[in-house]
């Protein structure tokens, strides 16, 4: 049995998994993030939820999925996201440490998403995938030979830094993400794949066209919106909608996977992956090139990154898949 974490900035969910990714159990419970308490009271966190845990099931290992930039192989969050404590700390060996030297696995959050996907989900037929995911970025991971491939630094697949429609003039007003808010990275740096076509900002160009705050948007009201017939929303739908489109293709060109595949909570609305694919084949109409490009969503969502984090673990300790 594995005691398997998926982190993210509100919650921790964990689960019990078999080897073979069934899920015995699942909870959750509030991310402890704020500096006040720091990595100590987070490893703790960890560790009394493995404490209660271990008592009920010969646990084999301990496998985390979370956001940052991740060295796999040292186990090292050199980034948490949201979880700024956790920057540059050695966490895998932290937590091995508090969990009674149990073997630990760290990944990103979004390339666990893609290692679900080629496992068990529609890229597992695939030699090679591109997983996209939608939320409040955008994540990514790129599977070849059905391992991630992390890149020099660990950000391969990291195409929230993809650079959307910029002029020259715009150059010099460059600011740093990292040191804005998310609504104020919208209006500030609008340059980048992140900030114009993520469902986050989305729902903050909707609400600031209609002059509502940012916070009473979400995803589901912008399609009950586009429903109703608003042509403005439609509008930045179908911006939204080439936006992707238009990256997917280069994205295509330059990686050729055997398949790119699309997921977030947002890629259950059927719409989505229909506006999406509309403008893609007009595009790939350009040239030959594009014949080969498959685009479908993501069969995993909620239990993409613990089936992801399990998958890694196994990978990284050569257990049999």
């Amino acid at each position: 049995m594995f005691l398997v974490f998926d982190i993210g900035g509100t919650y921790i969910k964990y689960a019990i998994m078999e080897a073979d990714g069934t899920i015995l159990e699942k909870g959750k419970t509030p991310t402890i993030k704020s500096d006040d308490d720091g990595i100590e009271d987070f490893i703790e966190n960890l560790g009394t939820i493995y404490d209660i845990k271990k008592t009920a099931y010969d646990l084999e290992g301990l496998a985390c999925g979370m956001p940052g930039r991740i060295d796999v192989e040292k186990g090292i969050a050199h980034t948490g996201g949201g979880i700024k404590f956790i920057q540059d700390a050695p966490l895998a060996d932290m937590i091995s440490r508090r969990c009674d030297g149990l073997r630990v696995s760290l990944e990103n959050d979004g390339k666990c998403a893609a290692l679900a996907e080629a496992w068990k989900g529609n890229a597992k037929d695939c030699r090679n995938a591109l997983v996209i995911l939608f939320g409040t970025g955008i994540g990514g991971g790129i599977v070849m030979d059905g391992k991630v491939y992390h890149g020099n630094r660990q950000i391969a697949g990291e195409v929230s830094f993809c650079f959307t429609d910029m002029n020259r003039e715009d150059v010099d007003n460059i600011g740093c993400v990292e040191h804005m808010g998310v609504e104020e990275s919208y209006d500030r740096v609008p340059y980048l794949w992140a900030t114009t076509a993520s469902v986050r900002a989305l729902c903050s160009k909707v609400a600031k066209a209609k002059g509502v705050p940012p916070e009473e948007m979400s995803g589901e009201r912008v399609y009950e919106m586009a429903e109703q017939g608003d042509g403005l929303v439609i509008d930045i739908l179908e911006d939204m909608y080439f936006n992707i489109a238009k990256h997917i293709c280069s994205l295509y060109v330059t990686l050729d996977p055997d398949i790119i595949l699309i997921g977030g909570g947002i890629s259950a609305q059927p719409r989505f992956i229909e506006g999406i694919n509309r403008y893609v084949e007009k595009l790939r109409r350009i040239s030959i090139m594009f014949d080969g490009l498959r685009l479908d969503t993501c069969k995993y969502r909620n239990d993409s990154n613990l089936l992801g984090a399990l998958y890694y673990f196994k990978q990284k300790y050569e257990y049999e898949i």
